[in-house]
């Protein structure tokens, strides 16, 4: 059975070794004991965003499909606790705004929404062997990619859908490891596809949005971006693209950064080094504090725990719980399995939001 990673296990095993080994299915799978549903902005607009770019709908006229990207939205903040109602019409503003937009500037075809991936890690030590455990288990990355699209001159390309306050400085995109590793790992699930790089597609939430210019003559409700194709397979000259390109305004913008191939081969090293770290069978675990990390790590509790030598079993029994397994959503939007075609539309389900460690 493999030995499945995920970016979410990365981020966590690197922030806290001891927090990671709390949490992660690789090690001990506690998760709190608490069903309260967390309100997360981001999940409920990337969940609208999904139906928006939905490959099969991408040629329906724009006043059709908006209504049902609100829909997917509100099937996401109507599990909110109450109280929440200044976030959700906060959303609701934003995406108004942001429909309003994004037609003026969608110079590309989607091909894929919310598509999961796992793949072979390669070995650090020889790349012609994919790694493996002491006991012979294969170690998988896995996740998913927000959006997936093809450019009008041939060229793919993965949208990272942002919603926070603020924008991001050049320097944190391009040290996004998340963007580059989903890269290196699309390329390799899809065999001979070639991805230029990651659009972020950035939406601010700290902006006056009244106040933000409309367009006094926006695109027609059936404008759509002239690719003309959403094939999984054309070569592009990944030479000529430019390494950075921006476009937007106080509230989107859109940042296009290119991924070459000597990244992608260094993205590739870190990823196997880490592997084969996490799935050590001598790993060393030990806590990393520090107030910004752990103001708001779940774990603090059997965490302090351990460092006054009290009973953390204890802690860990009385407020935690295993974590279930991970739940197969059959027919999720945007598998494979569906057709993308014209006039093919998404069934109504459930949106999952952003695995965890």
């Amino acid at each position: 059975m493999a030995i499945v990673i995920t970016a979410a296990e990365r981020v966590a095993f690197k922030r806290c070794r001891r927090a990671w080994d709390f949490g992660s299915r690789l090690r001990q799978s506690w998760e709190p004991d608490d069903d309260t549903v967390a309100v997360g902005l981001g999940d409920a607009v990337r969940a609208a965003l999904a139906i928006w770019y939905f490959p099969g709908m991408w040629e329906w006229d724009r006043a059709i499909v908006r209504p049902l990207a609100f829909e997917a939205y509100h099937r996401v903040v109507a599990k909110w606790p109450s109280g929440s109602q200044e976030v959700v019409l906060l959303g609701e503003h934003l995406l108004t705004r942001y429909f309003d937009w994004a037609p003026s500037v969608d110079r590309f075809t989607p091909v894929r929404v919310e598509t999961d991936f796992e793949v072979s890690v390669p070995d650090p030590a020889d790349p012609i062997r994919d790694l493996a455990t002491a006991d012979g288990s294969p170690v998988h990355f896995a996740g998913r990619i927000e959006l997936l699209v093809v450019d009008a001159f041939n060229t793919y390309w993965l949208v990272d859908h942002r919603v926070r306050a603020g924008f991001a400085d050049v320097d944190e995109l391009l040290l996004d490891e998340a963007g580059s590793t989903s890269c290196w790992a699309w390329e390799r699930f899809f065999l001979g596809m070639e991805i230029a790089g990651v659009i972020y597609n950035e939406l601010r939430t700290d902006r006056d949005l009244d106040a933000f210019p409309v367009d006094p003559h926006p695109p027609g409700p059936g404008a759509v971006a002239p690719v003309g194709h959403r094939r999984m397979y054309v070569r592009a000259d990944r030479a000529a693209v430019p390494e950075i390109t921006r476009e937007g305004n106080d509230v989107f913008r859109r940042t296009r950064v290119t991924r070459g191939l000597v990244e992608l081969e260094r993205v590739r090293q870190k990823l196997g080094a880490e592997a084969r770290d996490m799935t050590a069978a001598g790993l060393a675990v030990y806590p990393a504090p520090s107030w910004d990390v752990c103001s708001a790590c779940a774990f603090r509790p059997p965490c302090l725990a351990l460092d006054t030598s009290t009973d953390a079993e204890a802690v860990l029994a009385a407020s935690y719980r295993r974590r279930p397994p991970v739940e197969i959503v059959e027919g999720r939007l945007g598998g494979v399995t569906w057709s993308i075609g014209r006039g093919a539309a998404p069934p109504k389900f459930g949106h999952r939001p952003r695995e965890g460690p």
